[in-house]
């Protein structure tokens, strides 16, 4: 199984999310209002803000498939 490359502004969304209710809430009801002002790399961005889910866990499993195939090509 290939590897995704180490995205360290993805895993702080994602521990900010599990550590943070209200920031978890707004992310997964607005992504993108969730994720302005966090000064992410635009590229890391618009790959969290395109995530469609209603639970962190789904949120992790969709991004992963999301980055798997980005590297995958």
């Amino acid at each position: 199984m290939k590897s995704i490359p180490n995205r360290p502004a993805i895993s702080d969304v994602l521990v900010k999310a599990s550590a943070n209710y209200a920031f978890r809430d707004k992310l997964l009801r607005n992504s993108r209002e969730a994720l302005a002002g966090m000064n992410l790399p635009q590229e890391d961005y618009e790959i969290l803000s395109r995530v469609q889910a209603s639970s962190l866990k789904d949120y992790a499993r969709q991004l992963k498939v999301r980055l798997l195939l980005d590297y995958a090509g």
